[in-house]
């Protein structure tokens, strides 16, 4: 990316875009196309770049450097992570085979990874069968592909013991057991309170004044 103009595509942007921003102090780096990779990683360089020593910027960038770096890796990690858990941990009824490919040698490139994949997409479209074998899917032997299990939390019936486990592990299922929680909790507290208030009463409260 470097090596490709990202620095100087990073300093027009900021010159255009996001200079103004820095000096009102509305910089966001959470929305829009200020999160991609890059901008919030050479802020600081961005912004102190021609206002301190050379050395200074230097060590900014380096610093830029090595967080990209860090945050490629992340991204590239959780971009596996997905293909894995959608295409073949878990596949729908609709989900096509997935193909994979040397990509470790940068200089054999278009003969590992560009030719290959453009033969396989051109299979796919006349009708041939690809000149590579797709990815297995991961299964396991004793799974039950017909098992019916309701989750009360959600309310939804889930049927298969690969999609119970991913609607278990899911956002949604995790989002609701944690707002049944809350509320349990919440009427659990409020039960304990109510009980206090009905307790008998104290020998001072129950004795009626002499007449």
């Amino acid at each position: 990316m470097l090596a490709a103009g990202l620095l100087q595509e990073l300093r027009d942007f900021h010159r255009r875009y996001n200079r103004q921003r820095v000096a009102e102090n509305r910089q966001d780096y959470q929305h829009g196309i200020f999160q991609s990779i890059g901008f919030k990683e050479f802020h600081e360089y961005l912004v102190s770049e021609g206002s301190c020593s050379p050395e200074t910027s230097a060590l900014l960038l380096q610093k830029g450097i090595q967080a990209l770096k860090q945050v490629t890796k992340r991204y590239a990690r959780r971009q596996n992570k997905w293909v894995r858990n959608r295409f073949l941990k878990r596949p729908g009824p609709n989900v096509p085979p997935v193909y994979g490919l040397e990509v470790s040698d940068l200089l054999r490139w278009e003969e590992d990874v560009l030719k290959p994949a453009l033969e396989i997409v051109e299979s796919f479209m006349q009708g041939r069968e690809p000149p590579a074998a797709p990815v297995r899917m991961e299964r396991d032997a004793h799974e039950n592909k017909r098992s019916h299990r309701v989750c009360d939390v959600c309310d939804r019936v889930i049927i298969g013991d690969r999609e119970w486990a991913a609607h278990t592990r899911s956002k949604s299922h995790r989002h609701h057991l944690k707002k049944r929680q809350k509320l349990e909790t919440a009427g659990g507290a409020a039960g304990s309170e109510g009980a206090g208030d009905s307790a008998e009463p104290s020998v001072e409260d129950s004795v009626s004044p002499s007449l």
